[in-house]
């Protein structure tokens, strides 16, 4: 990695219930061995206000974020505070529950196969999306999705289990129990849509829930979201698409329709579940009763490490 002579590891103690910081303690031997000729620092981050303050403020060459999407999702809204030029590169060691970023990173699900690799990443540059005035960088989702997420974490608190089956009981749970659409009035790069949604993702990278695959065909750094919307339909049917999602082989399901756009606008008549990069996201009611959503897409905002 050119250019890098300090390293900072943000490691967040919480994450992967509660499990972060024991699975960091065993891979510090490695870490030290891979990166023997650089300067490291190891910060247990305290809170989401601790980690967004490291990330506007702390010096280093590359952070590297030994955590989950929650944690990343942190540092993102502190790196944007930084000029575009004073950010620092971000890397991840997947130690989190869901590790969505990292997948579409190309980094190894292996924490030791991901630390070996880190040296010859590839500097890339990507996207970041902005929702009113929070950041993401990798989904932003509105319904019967958003509800998953939220019911995730709380199967995961109670269960202490995590990836991608734990996903899937959440997303069975929620359709059979809270399956409802939600009115849309969506412009997407000047274009009116107007319908009936069960779900609406945004993606600025193709994973959410812990490795679904909900956009298959978007990239970090296309200057483009990736939108997966799907129409109200039955509860089997409902069941059947979110199956399909797993593999990302549903796009050829008659109710659901992609787009893609940089610029993007969404009013819902009613109050509606939302969720950016695994973690829960407050809309605001406008005078007129609509809960409104601005979405914009800054291009080539944030140097990360990819090992695709």
């Amino acid at each position: 990695m050119e250019g890098v002579r300090h390293l900072t590891v943000l490691v967040n103690p919480t994450a992967s219930n509660g499990n972060c910081k024991r699975e960091w303690q065993k891979l510090v031997p490695h870490f030290e061995q891979t990166f023997a000729d650089k300067t490291i620092e190891v910060i247990e981050t305290e809170s989401r206000e601790h980690t967004i303050q490291l990330a506007a403020s702390h010096q280093t060459d590359l952070l590297v974020s030994a955590s989950g999407d929650g944690t990343i999702s942190n540092l993102v809204q502190g790196l944007m505070r930084r000029p575009a030029s004073e950010r620092p590169a971000l890397s991840v060691i997947p130690l989190g529950s869901g590790n969505d970023f990292a997948k579409s990173l190309g980094v190894p699900m292996n924490p030791y196969l991901a630390i070996s690799r880190m040296p010859r990443g590839q500097r890339s540059v990507i996207d970041v999306g902005q929702v009113n005035d929070t950041y993401f960088v990798n989904t932003l989702s509105f319904g019967v999705d958003a509800v998953v997420a939220e019911r995730t974490n709380e199967l995961r608190k109670a269960t202490h289990r995590r990836g991608i089956l734990l996903f899937a009981q959440a997303a069975v749970s929620s359709i059979i129990r809270d399956l409802r659409a939600h009115r849309c009035y969506m412009i997407v790069d000047g274009d009116y849509h107007e319908r009936n949604l069960l779900i609406c993702a945004i993606q600025n990278g193709p994973y959410y829930g812990g490795g679904f695959k909900v956009a298959p065909h978007a990239l970090l750094d296309d200057g483009k979201f990736n939108l997966c919307l799907a129409e109200n339909t039955s509860t089997l049917n409902a069941l059947y698409a979110m199956a399909r999602l797993a593999s990302g082989t549903h796009e050829n399901l008659k109710i659901i329709e992609t787009l893609r756009g940089s610029s993007i606008s969404l009013d819902f008549d009613t109050p509606i579940a939302a969720q950016i990069d695994g973690e829960k996201l407050l809309g605001y009611a406008r005078e007129d009763g609509f809960w409104h959503f601005d979405v914009e897409l800054i291009p080539r905002a944030l140097e990360v490490i990819s090992m695709r």
